[in-house]
């Protein structure tokens, strides 16, 4: 399987802007669970199941069974593994830097479409990679020191990885329904985030949490699930690297959401950092939407 075509139409592409503003918000639900009382673990597992569960009842009442290729199957256990990591980081380490770290995933997915795709290297390709790599240099302050990387920030940047191959292998694996892409993710996304609470020894919530928990439910199946349907649709018409590059559009909501209310620091540097990243993502971009669909041969 290679994919869909090359010619993008617009509806995939307005609902990943959709879809990455509504990720960039993200932080706000999780940071709220997380003043209630919640770790960065138990909030991404009762997100996650509560994702779960409401994907499950709109399957069994639609009467879906779940189909999938291997290659789909693989890339949406990738994609949880990358939706667990990133909403542990937000709680980890500052939501800017959770947020720009993960941007790299464009450099990745750059790489992959050229090393496993098939796709030309061309001039744009090299520009669109530096700036993603430079801005994200910017943004951890200029310096490569593995000192400057703390926890939250390895784990953002492990989701942009896990992203960036999981939506190639979602990209590659052939016509699927997004529910079961859907929920093979959110069940990942699950699991990864109960494997990090024993991993750490962080303890499971107790009785008097419940209502919290609670909260953390409704808020994976009314929020968590209908971005992530979007963002898994539009994994399945997009190439990879031009939907890791629409979703920089996360940078903006996440990060001015962040300054705003979390008076995080935002200096010349950052700015500088985060305006690389969106330069890249705006040359991909246009370069995607420059290409016509193939005439059908009749």
């Amino acid at each position: 399987m290679t994919g869909p075509p090359s010619g993008q139409t617009l509806a995939p592409v307005l609902m990943t802007f959709f879809a990455a503003i509504l990720w960039g918000l993200w932080w706000i639900p999780i940071r709220y669970l997380e003043g209630l009382g919640l770790t960065g673990g138990q909030v991404a597992l009762a997100g996650n199941l509560g994702a779960v569960l409401a994907i499950l009842l709109y399957m069994a009442v639609t009467r879906q069974m779940p189909r999938l290729g291997r290659r789909a199957l693989y890339g949406a256990l990738l994609v949880g593994l990358a939706v667990s990591c990133y909403s542990i980081a937000l709680v980890l380490t500052d939501v800017m830097r959770a947020v720009l770290l993960f941007y790299l995933a464009p450099a990745w997915s750059k790489i992959i479409e050229w090393a496993f795709l098939g796709q030309r290297w061309r001039h744009t390709s090299s520009l669109t990679l530096a700036l993603a790599l430079g801005g994200a240099f910017l943004v951890m302050g200029g310096q490569l020191s593995l000192a400057q990387i703390g926890l939250g920030d390895g784990m953002a940047i492990a989701s942009g990885v896990a992203w960036a191959v999981g939506a190639t292998l979602i990209f590659t694996g052939g016509a699927a329904r997004a529910a079961s892409v859907t929920l093979a993710t959110m069940i990942s996304a699950t699991l990864v985030a109960a494997g990090f609470i024993l991993l750490v020894g962080d303890t499971l919530p107790r009785g008097d949490a419940l209502p919290t928990i609670g909260l953390g439910l409704a808020m994976g199946a009314l929020y968590v699930l209908p971005v992530m349907a979007l963002s898994l649709w539009s994994a399945q018409r997009l190439s990879p690297a031009l939907l890791s590059f629409l979703f920089t559009l996360e940078i903006l909501s996440g990060v001015a959401s962040s300054a705003y209310l979390l008076n995080e620091t935002f200096d010349t540097m950052q700015l500088l950092g985060a305006s690389m990243i969106i330069g890249a993502a705006l040359v991909e971009v246009g370069i995607a939407l420059r290409v016509r669909p193939a005439r059908a041969a009749p």
